[in-house]
Parts: C-alpha cells; structure tokens; sequence
C-alpha cells in the first residue's frame, strides 16, 4: 500500500559559514531532489532573526516545501541562578515571542535540539554501549535532566499561547527514551516525537524497533526522523579497514549513495501509520570543521553537497542523485 511520508533535508541557520548568502541556490537544490520540508536551525528569538526565518519560511513555501524551525537555544542546560519554575518561565515566553511572531509561516517548531545527549554529557560516539543507551534515568546528569523537563514543558506551553494551532516537536537519539518518557509523564505534549538516527544506530538496532518502543509509551503523537544520515565519523564498533573506508572520499561517497534511498526504502515500507517522514542531515559538506581540527572530521562530509568554506565551488555528491531518484520511483 502506497505511504504518504515526507522526504527532507536540514540547511542549518545563516552564520553557519557554507551556508551563508547561498540560501536561493540551497532552496533550489533541496526542490531538485524532491524533498517536501526543510528543517532549518535558529536559536534566537530577537525581531532580525525572525524576520529573516519567515523570510526562509516563504521561500521554502514558493518552491512547495514544509519548514520546519529546530530552535536550538541550549540555555536550560546550566539555568544560572534560575530556579526550575523560573526557567520554565523563561521558555514559556522565549518561544511565546517565536510563534507569535511567526504563526503559520512555520509548519512545524521543534524544541532544543538532541535534550537527551546533553544530559548523557554530550557523548555520541558510544551511545550503544550497555549503560549509554539512556534506558535509565541514572545514566543521565540528575541536574540537566530536570533543566531538560521544564526547559521543555516550558516551551510548549509559550508555542501554544503564541499561536495556538502551532505544530510542535522535539527530537531525540538512539535509544534515549527514559528523558522523553519523563517529559511526557510530566505534562509535554508534542505533536511530532522526533527521532536522531544514522546509519551507525542501524547496524546494531532496527528504526522499527525503537519507533514501536516509544509510541507505546507516547500513544498521541505523530513521529519523524529529525536527522539521519550515513555514518561517517569513526566509531568504536569499526575495526580499521572500515575506518580507512569510511575515510576514503570515493567509498564515502558511494556507501552514502547506497545507503540513503535504501533507508528510505525501508521507512517506506515500515507498517506504521503514525511514522510521517525524514529528514537528512545535511545538504552542504561542513569543510571549516576539518580544518579546525586538523584531521579527518566525519561530520565535515555529512553534505549531498561538497563545497568550499563559503558554500562556493560546489559538486553534487552521488547521493544527490540517488536520492532523488527514490524519491520520484515512490512519488514522494
């Protein structure tokens, strides 16, 4: 049976250096492919940042694309000297101001970014590892756990208050549903329960798995994969003929244009109706993060798209067309 599932991909937020001036020819690029939302990140609530995200907000709509606006303002996570019900407060009229401002221009507003990997401390790269798996409140900071809950209920109470029919959303990784679980008991409602999960996840796990787990316990929300990807940065799991690989810029690219429309394949097929689209990190290549480190940095080639520092000289990866075409063999 045909699915309705939306295909999209993130452009990241201006100041984000490749992707800065070159938002018409992003947008272009993006509606190529076929892809039906973007997900775009802003942290900021002052008058210039929104005027400029529904100037972004209008352009995805005259090329027939969704928006969605991730607003990453990860200031809950050390609250000050604010107290739990004072940085709820906060929240509330934060993002009060951004849905009031924005209403309808935004079709879906998520709240922070990743809420739970902060709480673990930041760690990705051992996320599958037996006591990081976030399946446990202990495995997470007691203190930004609470931050994270009414950071959180905040935020959704001000979206509503702004505009009332905004459709709100977060996001989270792997297996870490013991801090959305408690959000949920605590009185946060979302929409759409979002979903982090790359390839590496994949390898040991199933999307199906972890989609059924959590709606179980979230019984009224629609759910997405906010950010996926082929996994590029080097893992624990790899022994180091996958690393090389991983390394190498042709298998790179070839693994990613393999695994990116099979993946979508899969979520195609995938026998839940509550299960409403993905979202691929990223269009453009990150080139500033490997050269900041000075070695081999994964989330540098993430992008469909390889380009230089100012998102200039850019070549379309064989994901690109891959993509695509899956997305036009299934009428997306």
């Amino acid at each position: 049976m045909p699915r309705d599932i939306i295909v999209g991909i993130n452009i990241h937020n201006p100041g984000y250096t490749p992707y800065t001036n070159t938002l018409s020819r992003n947008l272009d690029d993006c509606a190529e492919m076929g892809m039906k939302i973007i997900r775009y990140n802003s942290a900021s609530n002052d008058d210039e940042t929104l005027k400029y995200v529904k100037y972004v907000a209008d352009e995805c709509h005259k090329r027939g694309m969704k928006i969605l606006l991730c607003v990453d303002n990860g200031g809950w996570i050390n609250r000050g000297d604010k107290t739990l019900e004072e940085l709820e407060k906060y929240y509330e009229e934060y993002f009060e101001k951004i849905s009031a401002t924005l209403k309808d221009n935004i079709d879906i507003y998520q709240v922070f970014n990743e809420t739970d990997v902060a709480c673990m401390g930041g760690d990705i790269l051992n996320i599958t590892v037996p006591g990081n798996d976030g399946l446990e409140k202990g495995e997470y900071d007691c203190v930004r756990w609470d931050n994270a809950i009414y950071g959180m209920r905040g935020a959704l109470r001000g979206l509503k208050k702004g505009y009332a029919d905004a459709c709100t959303s977060m996001n989270f990784c792997w297996w870490h549903i013991a801090l959305i679980f408690a959000m949920y008991d605590a009185g946060c409602r979302w929409d759409v329960v979002g979903l982090d999960w790359y390839s590496d996840a994949e390898e040991v796990s199933s999307i199906d798995l972890i989609l059924r787990a959590a709606s179980r316990h979230i019984p009224d929300s629609d759910f997405m994969i906010c950010e996926t990807n082929q996994w590029m940065n080097f893992h624990h799991r790899w022994d180091e003929e996958k690393c090389a690989a991983i390394a190498t810029r042709d298998v790179r690219n070839a693994m990613q244009a393999e695994w990116a429309p099979a993946f979508i394949q899969k979520l195609y097929d995938i026998d839940f109706p509550r299960f409403k689209g993905v979202i691929f990190y990223e269009l453009l290549d990150e080139p500033g993060f490997e050269r900041q480190a000075g070695k081999y940095n994964g989330e540098s080639h993430f992008g469909f798209i390889e380009c230089d520092e100012r998102g200039e000289n850019r070549v379309k990866k064989p994901v690109f067309e891959t993509v695509k075409k899956k997305i036009k063999e299934l009428g997306l």
